[in-house]
């Protein structure tokens, strides 16, 4: 008696993950507020393993190719605001560039790999950029005291405490370990920001 329970049990688990993983979608978003609202341009059903975003990074064109039943179509970068994963990232775009949605605690911050060549004799390194936008609708900037100063308010007390903080534009970069947040975000939302 209690096997048949727990086998049935077992069973509504495994049916709600199932309901779960079907009725998630990836896909591209037009604009900030159909991000904001769920409203995907072109979606694809997670469930479904036919479909699937292609970013085209490695020659840099300007279109993101969705294929979806077979089809594919191409949307351009800068006419689209991003795109998820069915596993959630988020990617967004700069001059062509796609960039990963890392935090959006506060401050939106994305990261992109780079490699760098630094002479032909020490080879090359993988760098990590980070950006970030003021929030999801604003324009994407290098993540910078000079561009964080431009994008909020005038604050001479707050500059002063985050330059003291954060003693680098590198600073800016470190995470909380507990909760994975970036630790400028942690700061300015203890500021109200």
């Amino acid at each position: 008696m209690k096997t048949n329970k727990l086998k049935i049990i077992i069973a509504a688990i495994f049916a709600v993950i199932g309901l779960n993983a079907s009725a998630q979608k990836c896909g591209v978003y037009k604009t900030y507020e159909d991000y904001s609202n769920g409203k995907m341009e072109v979606f694809i059903d997670c469930a479904n393993k036919d479909g699937k975003i292609k970013p085209n990074d490695f020659f840099k064109t300007d279109y993101v190719t969705v294929i979806k039943n077979g089809e594919k179509i191409d949307l351009k970068k800068d006419e689209i605001f991003g795109y998820q994963l069915c596993n959630g990232d988020f990617f967004r775009f700069l001059n062509n560039n796609r960039l990963t949605l890392v935090d959006k605690s506060g401050l939106w911050i994305f990261s992109k790999e780079v490699v760098v060549s630094h002479s032909p004799f020490t080879g090359t390194e993988k760098v990590t950029n980070y950006y970030f936008s003021k929030d999801g609708s604003r324009e994407i900037k290098s993540l910078t005291f000079s561009n964080l100063k431009d994008a909020l308010p005038d604050n001479k007390v707050l500059f002063s405490e985050m330059e003291l903080l954060f003693s680098s534009n590198s600073a800016l970069h470190a995470r909380n370990q507990s909760t994975g947040s970036f630790k400028i975000n942690s700061f300015l939302n203890s500021k109200g920001l």
